[in-house]
């Protein structure tokens, strides 16, 4: 399977903090071998990708036939009660 970065996602990545870099880089070396390992999101505007978090990230990604393409890297904040 093919590893492919939605426009402006390398941009967004190569911003990130150098630990935050690592970690996605190695979620993202292991997505060829188990593309369904990670969470599908049930709500909200990104419903129905799949996700993982690095750092105080989100990034999410698409499996398809052949492809998986990641379509975008989000700030994750929490919620207030």
């Amino acid at each position: 399977m093919t590893v492919l970065f939605a426009e402006g996602v390398p941009e967004l990545f190569a911003g990130l903090p150098s630990k935050v870099q690592q970690e996605a880089a190695r979620k993202i070396e292991l997505l060829p071998k188990a593309p369904l390992m990670f969470p599908v999101r049930r709500r909200g505007v990104m419903r129905g990708y799949r996700y993982f978090i690095a750092g105080w990230y989100l990034f999410y990604y698409s499996v398809s036939s052949g492809e998986i393409r990641v379509a975008a890297i989000i700030p994750a904040a929490m919620r207030r009660a």
